[in-house]
């Protein structure tokens, strides 16, 4: 007896929230195995020396802003960066203030000198847009003028950033201070207000993170989508800071390593933040073409025989699609043919469950749960060079060609068996071609 498709349905919806956790973790996976993949750790050393080698400059050109522009006072500014314990243990901030606040006029010897500060501080950002590149690699066109304005943007973006969220602090801790707010607001109000002011360098980084997600990829994810990858990647990065503040003894690492030690402490604070920042942008690539990632796990899904346990775990995990199941499943009765040989089509198939077999001239394979076939027409945009026949009672997923094509392009591994197998067709044909004419 065969199936119906609102049987399949109506069985599958009391499942739905189990399929949702089951997308979720595969989306993790997915994530991790291409950030490892990509040798985004590496990328997250160089992202946390390029931040280095730009933050003085950064530092330097918000100090002139809010000295010179905004006409913060320099006390204010003082106590804001001591309470941050790094610049006040790293650099002598008074003599930086009054050096800044020692310049009257701009000049010619001025304005040269703030663009070169302006341009070192853009390695930060060209450091994000190359690791950008390497998590979106083929997908959509490079354009370098746009890639290049967007990392100067993204500085001008960041220093304002810097700057508004000084002066919310500053005027914030001064209004705070005074008796006003007590007697204008209730008390439920004035708690209100001191938590979003306390908040309110996460809210300047969730911002930013949201910006550089959207504007920086090459095809551009939705902004739901980043902006739930923004808000993930800045609880976490709170989280690692926290803990991070409670394990490491500070005064223990100044004895021995004297201010070096606030560098160290911060290069490795930065090198988390980045990787985890790195780690967020490469789980939205992956939901953006989930159901290509998701192809690729099909088509490259280990053997049930492997000895391999993390090669098990992973069929285990990918062997059910379930989103694939309930968008592109077909039931077959024992004996139905999926496509003949020589027919004009071009999609993939997937054993969901049953037995498929290949039919070809002088032999026929049985193709059990979680096999692929049907990839050659779809490569190379010929005929079919089989029939495919259930042998039993069977479904089988149909995926449309345009997913497959879109998955070589996004999963290296895709694409290097897919060459592969192209090429032994090829030369499988080439020879038999030879052997009829050496025959004739």
């Amino acid at each position: 007896m065969g199936y119906t498709r609102s049987d399949m349905s109506v069985s599958d919806s009391a499942k739905e929230p189990k399929h949702r956790l089951l997308g979720f973790a595969q989306r993790l996976y997915i994530t991790w195995d291409t950030f490892i993949a990509n040798d985004l750790f590496t990328y997250a050393s160089a992202g946390a020396y390029s931040f280095l080698m730009s933050a003085f400059p950064v530092i330097l050109m918000v100090l002139v802003i809010l000295l010179r522009f905004v006409k913060a006072s320099p006390e204010a500014v003082q106590e804001l960066a001591q309470s941050l314990g790094f610049f006040s243990e790293s650099m002598d901030l008074s003599s930086v203030l009054s050096s800044v606040m020692s310049i009257k006029t701009i000049g010619f010897f001025e304005i040269l000198l703030g663009f070169s500060v302006f341009w070192m501080a853009r390695r930060f950002f060209a450091s994000i847009q190359q690791c950008m590149r390497v998590i979106y690699r083929k997908r959509g066109k490079v354009k370098p003028l746009k890639e290049n304005l967007v990392v100067l943007a993204g500085e001008v973006l960041l220093v304002i950033l810097i700057v508004l969220s000084t002066v919310t602090v500053i005027a914030g801790k001064a209004i705070m201070g005074s008796v006003l707010p007590e007697s204008l607001l209730s008390p439920l109000a004035l708690g209100i207000s001191r938590n979003v002011l306390r908040f309110a360098p996460l809210g300047i980084v969730f911002l930013f993170l949201f910006l550089v997600y959207w504007i920086t990829p090459r095809v551009r994810p939705a902004a739901m989508s980043c902006l739930r990858a923004s808000a993930a990647c800045t609880l976490s990065m709170e989280a690692v800071r926290i803990v991070f503040s409670s394990l490491v003894n500070m005064t223990r690492y100044n004895i021995v390593y004297g201010i070096l030690a606030n560098v160290i402490v911060l290069l490795l604070e930065v090198y988390l933040f980045f990787a985890l920042f790195l780690f967020f942008a490469q789980f939205l690539f992956v939901s953006q073409f989930f159901e290509s990632f998701l192809v690729a796990r099909l088509y490259l899904l280990p053997p049930y025989h492997t000895p391999d346990l993390v090669a098990q775990f992973e069929r285990i995990m990918f062997i059910s699609p379930s989103l694939f199941y309930r968008r592109y499943a077909v039931p077959l009765r024992e004996g139905e043919v999926i496509f003949s040989r020589g027919e004009q089509s071009d999609e993939l198939y997937y054993v969901w469950s049953g037995t498929v077999d290949i039919v070809r001239e002088n032999r026929v394979s049985e193709l059990g749960r979680g096999s692929v076939f049907g990839e050659f027409s779809t490569l190379l945009g010929i005929g079919r060079t089989a029939t495919a026949v259930a042998a039993t009672n069977s479904v089988v997923l149909r995926i449309p060609s345009e997913l497959f094509h879109e998955t070589v392009e996004v999963d290296g591994t895709v694409a290097h068996r897919t060459l592969t197998a192209v090429s032994d067709y090829v030369r499988k044909n080439h020879l038999e071609v030879l052997s009829d004419e050496t025959e004739l």
